[in-house]
């Protein structure tokens, strides 16, 4: 239900935009298909990793009332070489 996931957003969004090393954080919704998200792009993994130890505590708590599995994965950023 898209109001719990933004409440989950209102609490996890903010804990990672104090982390030092976030570039951007945003909340992202599929209502139709009832998926919810939330998308950090980080400085280096370094950075997300030392986060997570900070964000995992506001986080955990706040998807055990969400229904579903949720899904916490780390993906490297292609960025295109300018030519």
């Amino acid at each position: 239900k898209r109001s719990v996931a933004e409440a989950i957003a209102d609490k996890v969004v903010p804990a990672i935009r104090a982390q030092e090393g976030w570039d951007r954080c945003e909340f992202i919704a599929d209502d139709e298909a009832g998926d919810y998200g939330i998308v950090a792009l980080w400085a280096s993994k370094q950075a997300a990793d030392a986060a997570a130890s900070v964000i995992s505590p506001i986080l955990m708590p706040a998807l055990a009332v969400a229904k579903g599995t949720p899904s916490i994965r780390l993906f490297e950023v292609y960025e295109q070489k300018q030519s």
